[in-house]
This record gives structure tokens, sequence and C-alpha cells, in this order.
């Protein structure tokens, strides 16, 4: 019995440790959770302060207050784009006649105005239309003295009606001829004031060819050297009128709708961070069959 009973002692004095101790354990749960709750409620207290600044304080660190009220909040669009020259301003300058080179005046990177002689040629081609001209002009002045002649002779009832018909219908001949040879001349650049001074020569200024700028700007490709013979088929120079340029934005098919013509655009240069304010002046109605994207142009001045 004794030992029984010392057994139900022991029994219930574990019984009652293990009732204080979870006890203790609720006590510090408590105590832990008013201190968190505490600390919350100090940091409530201390987000709720205010701070009063006057007029000047509010000067000195640039502050302004007003009133809400609604607006329009722009949207910007950022695209990739690339900047390239104007084609109607780049020429591709070939001679009109087939020669070799005499003189080459200009290089790449050249700034040249409106005729600028950019090469000299010597053509066997150009003599042959300029002998071609000389010698039709100088039958028609022979055709119209023999018509003035046999015209004077039919009034005075000397010579027959049939050899002035002859003189007349000569001079006709005559002028035509002339007239095909000045369309020849006038076709790869002569004047009028031109073949009016033209004349037979020795020199070999009846060769000479020149290459004019047709437009000013900036020489940027050259393929002709000196002695080279070029064809009417090859580009001796590449001339660019850069004045302005054209920036090409790829518009992705997604911001399609966000971009239209009119809308006011910041060109960047990633590589220097030079900026330009430009306007889109055109916006294409096909996108791109293996990029998906369609191009939207910006107008550049390029003053600099």
């Amino acid at each position: 019995m004794k030992s029984e009973r010392g057994t139900m002692r022991e029994i219930h004095t574990e019984r009652r440790w293990a009732h204080e101790m979870v006890l203790a354990i609720l006590a510090l749960a408590a105590a832990t959770w008013a201190e968190e709750q505490g600390d919350s409620h100090a940091g409530d207290v201390h987000e709720q302060e205010i701070v009063q600044l006057n007029a000047d304080e509010l000067h000195e660190f640039g502050i302004e207050v007003i009133s809400a009220t609604g607006g329009t909040l722009k949207v910007y669009l950022a695209l990739p784009g690339e900047v390239v020259p104007d084609p109607d301003c780049i020429a591709h300058v070939v001679p009109r006649v087939p020669g070799v080179a005499r003189h080459v005046h200009r290089a790449i990177g050249d700034v040249i105005r409106t005729g600028d002689t950019l090469a000299v040629l010597e053509s066997r081609e150009l003599s042959e239309m300029k002998s071609e001209f000389l010698v039709a002009r100088a039958r028609a002045s022979l055709a119209q003295s023999s018509f003035e002649r046999e015209e004077t002779l039919w009034r005075d009832k000397i010579s027959s009606e049939r050899e002035y018909l002859a003189a007349r219908q000569g001079l006709a001949e005559a002028r035509i001829e002339v007239r095909a040879a000045e369309q020849k001349l006038h076709a790869i650049g002569f004047s009028e004031t031109d073949l009016d001074g033209l004349a037979f020569h020795v020199d070999s200024s009846f060769l000479r060819y020149v290459i004019s700028a047709p437009f000013g700007g900036v020489i940027v490709e050259k393929h002709l050297a000196l002695g080279e013979f070029v064809d009417v088929e090859e580009s001796a120079f590449v001339v660019a009128d850069l004045s302005e340029v054209w920036v090409e934005l790829s518009v992705y098919q997604k911001d399609l709708s966000r971009v239209r013509t009119g809308q006011d655009v910041l060109v960047v240069d990633t590589q220097t961070g030079a900026e330009a304010w430009g306007r889109i002046s055109y916006m294409s109605a096909m996108l791109d069959e293996q990029t998906r994207t369609a191009t939207a142009r910006v107008v550049l001045a390029n003053d600099g």
C-alpha cells in the first residue's frame, strides 16, 4: 500500500509540474504579444507625427503645396530607330558619255555646291557628237545660202520652180540634221550657250566632258581614279544632301495603336547622349514580314 501511495503522489506531483509549465508558457506568450502590440501602437503614434514648416523653410527646400486636381498623364514609349539619309537627296552621279578620267577634283567627305566640277573626262564619243553637230550646222548654213539664191532666181524667172523646190527641200533636211545633233548634245547636258560657242578645235577641249555636282551636299562615295575608264552605267560619285536626315523607328505590333503621325518624338543617341526633338511625319501602313514591325519616320534638321 505504501508503495502504491508513493507512486500516486509521484504521479500527482508530475501532473502539477506539467500544469505549471503550461501556465508559464502561456504567460510568456501573453507578455510577448503585449510587447509587440505596444511597439505597433508606438509606431502608429510615431507615424502620425506632423511636421510643420513655415514659408521660409518651404521656399528653402523648394516645396510647393497645391490642391490635388484631375489631369492628363503623358505615356512615353521607347522604340529603337536608325538615322538614314533622305533617299530623295542622294544622287548617284554617272557620266552621260563614256570616257577616261583626266582630272579628279573631289574626294570622299568633300562638301560641294551645285555645279561644282567633280571630274573631267576625255571622251571619243563626245568628240563624235560635237563633230556631227558642227558638220550639220555647216551644211545647214550652205543649204540656207543655196535656198536664198534659188528663191531669188525663181522669182526673177531665171531658174525653174523645180530647182527652187529642191533647194527648199535641201534646207529643210539640213535643219532636221542640225536639230537631231543638237538634241544629242542637250541630252548630255549642253546648253544653247554651249552650242553657240562650239567650234572645231585641235586641242583637247574638243574631247573634254565635265562631271558636275547635281546639288549641294557631301560626297559619300567615290568610284573614279585618275586614268580610269568609266562608262555611262557606272556611278562615279555618290552625293548626299545631309541638311535633313530621317529617323526610322521600328514600331512593334503591340504598340501600333499608340503611335500616329503628328506625335512629338525625342530622339536620343545612345552612344553620345545627343538629343533632338522631332515629329512623326509618316507611319507605314504595312508590317515587315520578317520583323513584324511598322516604320515611323521622323525628319530632323541636321544643321551641325
